[in-house]
Formats: C-alpha cells, sequence, structure tokens
C-alpha cells in the first residue's frame, strides 16, 4: 500500500507544481513510453487481472480435492404430532399393553415435541478423471491468460509507437513551417521596402502577404493537431491528460534497406506471433476438453464420514438434563455412471467438431500470416521507394526556390516565381514527411507481422 500512497501523492503534487510552475514535465524515450504504457494502460491491467482470476481457477479447482467438512445444527418444534395407523393389539414396546382400537386400525401419535441434532460430515474426493483434467485444464487456461496478457502489451506497443511517430513527424513539420514563415516574413519585409522605393508593385506584397497568411493558418492547423496527437500518445500510454510531457527523441534520417527487411523477416516461425501462440494453447484446451467427455462414464471414488449427537424431549429444559445420543459413521462412496441417454456422445460429437474447427482455425492463421507477411514487406518497399522520390523533390524544391529567391533579389526573377517556389516547396515538404510517417508506420507493421514488434 505504501507505494500506491506515495504515487498518488506524487501525482497531487506533480498537479500542483503544475498548476503554479507548469513544471514537472516527464521526458519520455520510444523505449520508455512503451514501457509506461504496457505498465499503465487500463487494458493491460485488466488482461493482468485475467491472469490474477486464472490463478485462482486453479486454487479453487484444487480445493475441490481436498477433504470437504461442514457442520450441521438442527432444532425442530412439533406443533402437532403426526399419527399412525397400526394393527389392532399391536405394542410399541414388547411387554407393554396394547394400543387401543377399533376393529380394523390402532391410532398412536408419534415422535415428541422437540428434536434437535448437532452432525459434523466429511466428504473427500479420491479419485475423479474429470478431477485430475480439470487440473491439467486450469494451468493451461492459465497459460492462456499470459498469452493474452502478452497480446494485450503487443497492441499497446503498437499503438503506443505509432503515435509517437506521429508526434515526432508533427515536430518536424512545426520547425520547418516555423523556418518558412520566418522566410517569408523576411522576403515580405524586402518586398515592402522595393514598394515604398517604387521598385515593385503593391500587389507584388500583397501576393506575399496571402502566402504568409496560408502560411500562418497551416502552421495553427498543424500546432493543433500536434496537441492532439500528445492526447492521443498519452491515451495510448495511460498518463494523465492534463498533465504535460515531452519527447527526448528525434527523427534522424531513416535508412531502410533491404538487409533490414530480410533481418525482420528471417528466422521466422509461426510461433513468434502471439496469436499463433495462443491458438495452440486454445487447442490444448480443446483436447483436454475431449478427453474429459470421453472419460465422462469413468466412476468416481470419495471417502465419507459422519458424527453427531441427537436428541428429543418433550420439554427445553430435558435438554440440558438428559443425555444426548451420539451416532456416527465412515464409509466410501462410489458412483458409477450406466447410462445417460447417450449425452455423453453427443457431447463428445461436438467437442471433436470444435477440436476440428481450431486446427482449421491454425491453417488459416497460417495463411493470414503469409499474406500479412507478404503486404506489410510491399507496403515498406513502397513507401521506401516513396520516400526516396519525396526526399528528392524536396531537395529539388529547395534548390529551386533558392536559386528563384537569388534571381528575385537581383532583378532577374519575378514575384510570382519566389511564391510558386515557395509553395513548391512547402507541398515537398509536406509530401516528404507524409512519406515518412508512411514508411515509419510500415515498418512497425512488418515488425508485428513477424512477431518482432515487442518482446517482455
Amino acid at each position: 500500500m505504501k507505494p500506491l500512497i506515495l504515487i498518488r501523492w506524487g501525482t497531487l503534487w506533480c498537479s500542483f507544481i503544475v498548476s503554479f510552475t507548469g513544471l514537472c514535465q516527464q521526458t519520455f524515450t520510444l523505449k520508455e513510453a512503451v514501457d509506461y504504457g504496457v505498465k499503465n494502460n487500463r487494458n493491460v491491467s485488466n488482461t493482468q487481472l485475467d491472469v490474477a482470476i486464472a490463478q485462482a481457477r486453479i486454487g479453487e479447482i484444487k480445493a475441490t480435492g481436498l477433504p470437504q467438512a461442514s457442520v450441521a445444527l438442527g432444532l425442530s418444534h412439533t406443533i402437532k404430532p403426526q399419527p399412525f395407523f397400526m394393527p389392532p393389539g399391536m405394542s410399541f414396546i414388547p411387554g407393554e399393553p396394547a394400543l387401543p382400537g377399533d376393529e380394523e386400525l390402532a391410532l398412536a401419535l408419534g415422535g415428541v415435541r422437540y428434536n434437535s441434532n448437532a452432525v459434523a460430515n466429511l466428504n473427500w474426493l479420491l479419485f475423479s478423471s474429470s478431477y485430475l483434467l480439470g487440473l491439467k485444464a486450469a494451468k493451461v487456461y492459465t497459460e492462456l491468460a499470459n498469452k493474452n496478457l502478452t497480446a494485450s502489451k503487443i497492441t499497446i506497443a503498437e499503438n503506443v509507437t505509432k503515435a509517437y511517430y506521429s508526434v515526432l513527424v508533427n515536430e518536424e513539420r512545426l520547425s520547418l513551417l516555423e523556418v518558412n514563415v520566418h522566410r517569408l516574413d523576411t522576403l515580405l519585409r524586402d518586398t515592402r521596402a522595393s514598394n515604398v522605393e517604387g521598385l515593385v508593385e503593391k500587389i507584388d506584397v500583397q501576393r506575399i502577404e496571402v502566402q504568409r497568411n496560408n502560411l500562418v493558418t497551416e502552421q495553427q492547423n498543424v500546432q493543433r493537431l500536434q496537441d492532439l496527437a500528445y492526447l492521443l500518445l498519452k491515451y495510448q500510454m495511460g498518463y494523465p491528460l492534463d498533465q504535460p510531457m515531452a519527447l527526448s527523441e528525434k527523427l534522424a534520417k531513416t535508412e531502410f534497406s533491404e538487409a533490414m527487411i530480410q533481418q525482420v523477416k528471417k528466422p521466422f516461425q509461426y510461433a513468434d506471433r502471439i496469436e499463433y501462440a495462443t491458438l495452440e494453447t486454445q487447442r490444448q484446451l480443446q483436447v483436454l476438453d475431449v478427453k474429459n467427455v470421453s472419460r465422462s462414464l469413468w466412476p468416481t471414488l470419495s471417502l465419507t464420514g459422519s458424527y453427531g449427537f441427537y436428541n428429543g424431549r418433550q420439554t427445553i429444559a430435558r435438554f440440558v438434563t438428559r443425555p444426548w445420543l451420539d451416532a456416527g459413521s465412515i464409509g466410501f462412496a462410489i458412483n458409477i455412471p450406466v447410462f445417460d441417454g447417450f449425452t455423453r456422445r453427443y457431447k463428445l460429437s461436438q467437442s471433436r467438431s470444435n477440436l476440428l474447427k481450431i486446427d482449421n482455425s491454425v491453417k488459416l492463421l497460417e495463411q493470414s500470416i503469409d499474406l500479412q507477411l507478404s503486404q506489410s514487406e510491399v507496403q515498406l518497399r513502397n513507401y521506401w521507394f516513396t520516400l526516396g522520390e519525396q526526399q528528392k523533390n524536396l531537395d529539388l524544391a529547395q534548390e529551386v526556390l533558392r536559386v528563384t529567391q537569388i534571381k528575385y533579389r537581383e532583378g532577374v526573377g519575378s514575384n510570382i516565381e519566389v511564391i510558386n517556389a515557395e509553395a513548391s516547396f512547402r507541398e515537398s515538404q509536406t509530401n516528404y514527411y507524409t512519406a515518412l510517417y508512411n514508411a515509419l508506420v510500415a515498418k512497425v507493421d512488418l515488425d508485428k507481422a513477424a512477431g518482432k514488434l515487442y518482446t517482455e
């Protein structure tokens, strides 16, 4: 409890500091962001609870094989005794007078007014095929819960990684947009000065003003998208949405190569995919279910025992003054199913059919994994090629803009040429970073398809 209390107080203290100073900002690398998400995302917490439930289920099944003891206490008051009808001339006690009665029956009122008992019962299951198979199934079920936990972590790692890349790409776009705005401000200032000196027309100034206004609007839109990207990243990480955070990594020049693709793909086994491993575990459970149904006609053996005290009196006071009578027994109980109306036959047919369905699902998943690997590889190659082309276009547009600005400053170029070059350069920037993000996401998809995106 103490660490949780410290964390909560730390969060409150951080909130207090943020409210007044804006500090207490956490910085994350990509790996740190993924690790944080794996630990704090609610979906992972739920799957961790599923593991705890599965472990408790094992304990529950084991407990059914331990001795089961119970104590029963009872007290009853007979409001009106039940009548007994007996042939005339019979006596309850040998040597005592016979009961009076008519010619056919004699009437007697049996029982006492108060009955009480205190009995302890014991039942111990010594052998049951279902119990033994249940223990094995519980362990496999725990293994399945652990695989589901791993699958949840992989999903979180994928979502956090893509959101992290989105923030980094937007950061680069914002930096370039700021440089572009600064460059247009310089151009606008120089053009206004030239207009004052009568070297250019006012419409040239207005064209640049329109261009700058559009660029500032784009910058504001990207900034709002960046704020949204941060919120998405915090959400995927399970990080408080109202707390500030920063990323310590920057986008470096990414080199995609054929060797990198082959390194991801080889060596590859279907079991590397958590979905395949999960399906194999489900198959183990179904095999155990087939065995359990097949053995449903096996006998069960139990040890039983009981011991108790009994008393019956006409008044409550006599329960204290008169002795109680005790009785006990111990023995074995064997339950042998003989005929169940063909229920076992139909259950076994259903269970075997479910096993065949899982076998078909395994084959289908193998084909699906092969397809995903091929698709991810093709997409990565396409985005890799597109990124290279967009890099060339970006370099070319930057060179065109540089030459156009020189020509304009020397008076041999027009204002329209500069504006068009600026627009082409910004478009090339947008296309480049879109291609870069697509390539990064395609690399994530390929890693996931190959089962190498996240490991414990």
